[in-house]
């Protein structure tokens, strides 16, 4: 797909509610982190007329010209009505994972039998799972655990760490979504500004809703030029009601 990034368009869609305007987002997804999280803000326009339930589906596109690409997908993590709070949070589909309380005695099994298991629980029908060759245990007792802490304990008991995250409604565990091309930011061109942060290289772009935590980037820049791996992607409206993405490598 190739894009004139001028005039971004948002549709934002909050249980039985679609916007396009009249409010204001974050969005931010992290290799770091194992769920992404966003908050909607509500200008006057809409504050006192929404109205929206915990676990409520929402999603977060961003596109040109009609053509949207999906930024986020998850749930409404808290209640709102109209109160004196002008903002709804919202947490990716990892929400499911810790709603989904876990007890079973498992024999004779790998960490893909168990997180099979708890994944075919909490109701994910889409998940990649790493092949990797892992020991059996003879038995691995979990009592009252949700599916992270489940995570954590396979973690602990096999002595490993994979990366854990949902991309697109997908589950992955030790395992990479497929990146289609590499894209490129250039001085001049498509970068607004680039510094160096925290001892990461923040870029600063317009909307760019087709980059995601772990993706290969190429920048060219007068500060530094190369192929880089992003750590952590923000989407946000800015003062002035224009979309833009923060890329940190």
């Amino acid at each position: 797909m190739e894009w004139e990034l001028f005039y971004p368009d948002m549709l934002v869609e909050l249980g039985s509610y679609a916007f396009q305007q009249g409010i204001e987002i974050e969005v931010y997804s992290s290799s770091d982190s194992y769920f992404d999280w966003a908050k909607v803000r509500f200008t006057d326009r809409f504050r006192e007329k929404i109205a929206v339930s915990r676990r409520d589906e929402a999603s977060i596109q961003l596109g040109y010209h009609e053509e949207f690409v999906s930024v986020f997908g998850g749930f409404v993590v808290s209640p709102y009505s109209g109160s004196e709070q002008n903002e709804v949070v919202l947490k990716d589909d990892m929400l499911l994972l810790e709603d989904t309380i876990i007890t079973n005695t498992f024999l004779d099994a790998t960490p893909q039998e168990i997180l099979s298991f708890c994944l075919n629980k909490a109701g994910i029908k889409e998940s990649k799972i790493s092949t990797k060759t892992y020991p059996k245990k003879a038995v691995v007792p979990i009592h009252r655990k949700n599916v992270i802490a489940v995570i954590e304990a396979i973690h602990s008991l096999w002595k490993i760490k994979e990366p854990f995250f949902f991309a697109d409604g997908v589950f992955y565990w030790g395992k990479q979504p497929e990146q289609a091309r590499v894209y490129a930011f250039e001085y001049a061109e498509n970068i607004i500004s680039l510094q160096r942060r925290d001892g990461l290289w923040e870029l600063e772009t317009v909307s760019a809703p087709f980059i995601r935590h772990s993706n290969l980037i190429r920048v060219d820049h007068p500060l530094i030029a190369g192929e880089f791996a992003v750590k952590k992607t923000v989407f946000r409206t800015n003062d002035n009601g224009f979309i833009r993405t923060t890329i940190y490598f």
